[in-house]
C-alpha cells in the first residue's frame, strides 16, 4: 500500500497537470539550438545513464570486499554525488 498509493497519486496529478502544448513545444530543437535536436538529447541522456550504471555496477562488484555493509551504501552515495 505504501508503494502503490504514492504512484497512483502521482499518476492522477500528472494526468490533470499534463499540458501537451508545453511538452511538444520545441521537440525537434529548432528554436533553441543550445539543447540540440531530439537525437542529440537522447544520445546525451543515454551517455549519462550508462555512466551512472557503470558506477553502481562497480560499487556492487566491490561491495563483497567491504568490512562493514554500511560502508557500501556510504561509498555508493558519495561516488554518485561526486
Amino acid at each position: 500500500v505504501a508503494k502503490i498509493v504514492p504512484l497512483l497519486i502521482f499518476v492522477v496529478i500528472a494526468a490533470f497537470a499534463f499540458r501537451a502544448d508545453i511538452f511538444t513545444r520545441d521537440i525537434w530543437g529548432q528554436s533553441n539550438p543550445q539543447f540540440g535536436n531530439v537525437l542529440s538529447q537522447v544520445r546525451n541522456m543515454m551517455l549519462v545513464t550508462v555512466w551512472v550504471f557503470i558506477g553502481i555496477e562497480g560499487a556492487s562488484i566491490f561491495s563483497s570486499r567491504a568490512e562493514k555493509r554500511s560502508d557500501v551504501g556510504k561509498a555508493t552515495v558519495i561516488g554518485f554525488i561526486t
